[in-house]
């Protein structure tokens, strides 16, 4: 017979069931219907795993492996479970809680068990699962035809979104969602498992927990029924869909898990809200990376992130909302302005600001409480906390009245305030388990239970005198004994006046026991008295939950309204902290910012620092609108701060489009439909691709889809090969920019080659240097022109490199220099279409005959950022650059 075992990690199946013990039987039962949660088995005070499930889970938790009959088994304390399952679910694992549900009895050998709930990332309700601050998704996506509907929701507090694009666009757009709505997990349908495309963009984003089901479950008119049911309709006209609509789909299969996992309907998610890309700034997911809004590059934590910078918000539910801003920055001048409108009052009044900053710090989160309710998984306590944060709501809603903010009526809070403050404790217990939970005088039945479980001793008093007075027994008494019970004892002497209602209990030497059917009622209620007391006070509970919970999308609408709120001040607070102004957005193709700073950089650096710089997409930096120019080139050596001054230029106008204002003395910035950030790059050999073919997939996604009204930041563009194919395509890319796309561009290169253009929307900026006696200073300050050395050699003295390398590189450099200037001078204009002369550009003349050799090795070594460098790559350019001098 076979047995059971651990081979190379896995579990060898038994051949025949018989061979399991009863318990394992039924664990094996259980799990093959759960295959993929981890299933939490209860056994007496532990919740044990088995087989693969204690191999895995055993690993992740560094927990003790043991063995029960020779299965692989680990454990943890049922009263700790919520520890282990909250960091299972933030390593992308589903778990099933299987609780003994009946006890052993005739003819059983174990108690009967069941699955009472299926925990997943993206379906977590417990505040012990969740990221206050953060929203936790549950995304899905599915083919229709050409058309992918993407799809996402959050249980805990009703957001519920859609949105769909064309078939040719998944690459983008699935990577673009992915990135600004972070889904804790996302369900795809099976024939998307093995597709390249979307494989690619989960490999990039391997915190998600996936999950594959078959097609028929992403039906569109099964959805479509199932969302009708859901809202309440007969069409979802009124929500801009048909039953043929890409995200019909994914939409309705989101509420069908939720109901498998949560065994509820979520009945307070009411709607859904279906949006288009021109409805906010568009940006890839490696521009929002690059820009790094709210995780940094280095190891995606909040730190150094525009969140970071921004994060004064007193409330989960005000996070929450700024994370959202900022990851979808509007295109309407006039909702931006109505944005402006609320943080200037805030700005304009600093005793409002703190007033208001110092009450939302007692506002706990109304949104998902409100979740809760509806979902029937508040407790007492999580009441209280409403009470008290709607109170506070209340005294904030009187201090901003007059400032135009959109409130709701205050009818419904103090009716929920009333009935919270009538019914429960001020100390509750958590449980529905303990009682401990209504108030006295809400329920005349709860209070007589109460009074007959601490005041028996009384009772009985009473009763005891209302016998005295009948009998006429004076020294009638009422005692207890644990084996008898309570019962009236007489003395010998009293017995002829003993009355027929007395039942005889037991004779005694000097006395004899007694007991009547109003002490066995009054026993039996005692009794029985904890037990009601607790049952009752959960049906109480229920009943008011029952109640707010009609109320719920008020609570909803108001979580909203202190979420705006919150954020409207916490953006006034980061104003007046780092001295920022509020911009002139409009429709306009003007980009012009006075004293520009990068927000996230002044913020670390000591005060008065930074320094600011001036940008004007006029073809001067005097904010003259009568030449524009949408091309500005800079040069300048590293470390002068091009990328600092690239990215500022970005996060103003991102900011500026969230409402925010933005550092810098004064800003007009005319409304961007896209931004893109190309700026760094670095391998990703596990797919094949290195550093350079990451930047040229990124270059030509911008070439692409760039419009007018984009705004496009590159920095060094061409740098990751040779420097005649280098220089050749970022000429080419300029021109297209220039020529084609006609955005706003700031393009930042080392290729000096590039000021040799001439063109009407071309403008040539530079970084400042100051040179003193060899001493070379970099001052970060934009000026007009071409720089004229990238200072590469001072940099590398700087970096530590040998003396007696810069020694020889200085040599070097003076014999190259010296043949360059002997050279003809290259003169290849950009002519404009308007001039009716055939464009002229580099690539028109011959590459060879004006570069030499050592120029161009020179350029490259200038421009090559060692720290970016890996020993093999260093031997592979080295092995270049000599057997280009040597001419093999």
């Amino acid at each position: 017979m076979s047995k059971d075992k651990v081979v190379a990690g896995k579990v060898q199946k038994r051949s025949e069931s018989t061979e399991l013990t009863p318990l394992m039987v039924q664990y094996q039962g259980i799990k093959d219907e759960y295959r993929n949660e981890v299933l939490f088995f209860r056994l007496g005070d532990f919740y044990e795993m088995f087989n693969e499930d204690a191999l895995e889970v055993s690993r992740l938790l560094n927990l003790t492996l043991t063995h029960r009959a020779q299965h692989p088994m680990c454990g943890i304390p049922y009263h700790a479970a919520k520890i282990y399952i909250a960091r299972l679910l933030r390593l992308g694992k589903k778990i099933a809680i299987c609780e003994q549900v009946g006890e052993i009895g005739k003819g059983k050998t174990i108690a009967e068990r069941k699955v009472i709930e299926i925990i997943t990332p993206g379906t977590a309700l417990e505040s012990e699962y969740l990221e206050g601050g953060t929203n936790n998704y549950l995304a899905c996506c599915s083919l229709q035809k050409n058309a992918v509907g993407f799809a996402y929701i959050d249980v805990t507090t009703a957001d519920f979104f859609a949105t769909s694009w064309d078939k040719k666009d998944m690459a983008e757009s699935f990577s673009k969602e992915l990135g600004r709505s972070s889904p804790r997990e996302l369900l795809l349908p099976e024939n998307l498992r093995s597709d390249k495309t979307v494989l690619k963009v989960l490999e990039q984003n391997p915190k998600i927990s996936v999950s594959y089901y078959p097609e028929w479950n992403f039906d569109p008119a099964l959805s479509f029924k199932r969302l009708n049911r859901q809202f309440g309709t007969q069409n979802l006209r009124s929500f801009n869909l048909t039953e043929d609509s890409a995200e019909v789909g994914p939409a309705g299969f989101l509420l069908d898990y939720l109901m498998r996992t949560t065994s509820s309907s979520a009945p307070h998610v009411s709607g859904i809200k279906v949006y288009r890309d021109c409805e906010y700034v568009m940006m890839d997911d490696s521009s929002r990376r690059n820009l790094e809004i709210t995780e940094n590059l280095r190891d995606g934590s909040f730190q150094f992130s525009l969140l970071e910078c921004v994060s004064h918000t007193q409330t989960a539910m005000g996070k929450r909302l700024l994370v959202n801003w900022l990851n979808y920055p509007l295109t309407d001048s006039e909702k931006i302005a109505s944005r402006q409108e609320h943080i200037a009052a805030f700005v304009d009044n600093r005793r409002l600001l703190d007033s208001v900053r110092q009450s939302f710090s007692s506002v706990l989160d109304i949104e998902r409480l409100a979740g809760r309710i509806a979902m029937e998984r508040a407790h007492a306590k999580d009441l209280q906390a409403l009470k008290s944060s709607l109170e506070t709501w209340l005294k904030i809603r009187v201090l901003i009245e007059n400032y135009g903010f959109s409130v709701s009526s205050t009818d419904e809070a103090r009716e929920i305030i009333d009935l919270i403050d009538s019914s429960i404790l001020e100390e509750p217990a958590t449980s529905l388990t303990e009682g401990r939970i209504i108030k006295p005088l809400w329920s005349e039945e709860l209070d007589r239970l109460r009074d007959i479980q601490c005041n028996f001793n009384r009772i009985l008093e009473e009763y005891a005198e209302e016998e005295k007075n009948r009998t006429g027994i004076s020294n009638l008494r009422i005692k207890n004994s644990s084996n008898s019970g309570y019962y009236i004892e007489i003395t010998k002497g009293k017995l002829q006046q003993i009355p027929e209602h007395f039942i005889m209990r037991r004779s005694l030497l000097n006395a004899e026991r007694y007991t009547t059917e109003r002490l066995q009622e009054l026993e039996h209620e005692l009794n029985e008295a904890g037990s009601k007391i607790v049952q009752l006070e959960r049906d109480l509970f229920v009943e008011v939950r029952s109640k707010i919970g009609k109320l719920v999308p008020y609570l909803l609408q108001t979580s909203r309204e202190i979420a705006y709120t919150d954020v409207s001040s916490a953006l006034a607070y980061s104003a007046i902290l780092y001295n920022w102004v509020r911009p002139k957005v409009d429709d306009s193709t003007v980009f012009d910012v006075k004293d520009g700073r990068h927000p996230v950089v002044e913020a670390h650096l000591p005060a008065g620092e930074f320094v600011p710089n001036d940008f004007s997409s006029c073809s001067s930096l005097d904010f003259s609108e009568e030449y524009p120019a949408s091309f500005s080139l800079i040069t300048g050596p590293n470390m002068a701060g091009k990328s600092t001054f690239l990215r500022q230029n970005a996060l103003i106008a991102l900011l500026a489009q969230t409402g925010s204002f933005v550092p810098a003395s004064s800003a007009r910035i005319g409304i961007v439909d896209r931004i893109f950030c190309r700026v760094g790059a670095s391998d990703n050999l596990a797919r094949g691709e290195s550093t350079f073919l990451v930047e040229m997939t990124e270059t030509a996604n911008i070439l692409r889809s760039a419009t007018e009204k984009s705004l496009v930041i590159m920095d060094e563009v061409g740098r990751g090969t040779s420097t005649e194919d280098g220089l050749s395509i970022a000429w080419a890319i300029s021109e297209y920019l220039l020529n084609t796309v006609k955005c706003k561009t700031l393009f930042a290169t080392h290729y000096h080659e590039l000021t040799r253009m001439n063109h009407s929307a071309l403008r040539l900026l530079c970084m400042a240097v100051a040179e003193n006696s060899g001493e070379v200073v970099f001052l970060r300050k934009i000026k007009e022109g071409a720089s004229e050395n990238s200072y590469g050699l001072h940099v590398a003295r700087l970096a530590g490199v040998p003396e007696c390398v810069i020694v020889r590189a200085e040599e070097i450099l003076a014999r190259l220099q010296k043949a360059a200037g002997e050279s003809p001078v290259l003169s290849a204009d950009i002519k404009t279409e308007t001039s009716g002369e055939k464009e002229k550009s580099l690539f028109s003349q011959k590459l060879p005959g004006l570069f030499s050799d050592e120029e161009m090795v020179l350029d490259e070594i200038l421009s090559t950022e060692p720290e970016n460098v890996t020993p093999m790559q260093a031997l592979e350019l080295v092995a270049r650059w000599k057997k280009t001098l040597s001419g093999r």
